[in-house]
């Protein structure tokens, strides 16, 4: 299995009107790679568009609030197999 790389997709705003319509920076939250291999590669993004800091945090407080929820369904999973374990060896 590979590991999950996450980066900021930055999208620079455009400031100069000769360069065509402006438009505001915006950014997101995205997996970068999986696989040191293809750190330059942009997967998939995991966050709403970003146009400022304070979306940034938001968005990555809301992934660390889901990481923590994953944490404890895995903690939960994993007593019930062991307990289902423990009751199988007990049984044989």
């Amino acid at each position: 299995m590979s590991n999950l790389y996450l980066q900021l997709l930055e999208i620079p705003g455009n400031h100069k009107p000769e360069k065509g319509l402006p438009y505001t920076a915006r950014a997101y939250i995205a997996i970068k790679a999986s696989s040191i291999e293809k750190v330059d590669e942009v997967e998939l993004t995991i966050s709403e568009e970003c146009r400022t800091s304070e979306e940034v945090e938001e968005a990555a407080d809301l992934l660390i609030e889901e990481l923590k929820t994953i944490k404890k369904q895995g903690a939960t999973f994993f007593k019930k197999e062991n307990e289902a374990r423990r009751k199988r060896a007990g049984k044989s």
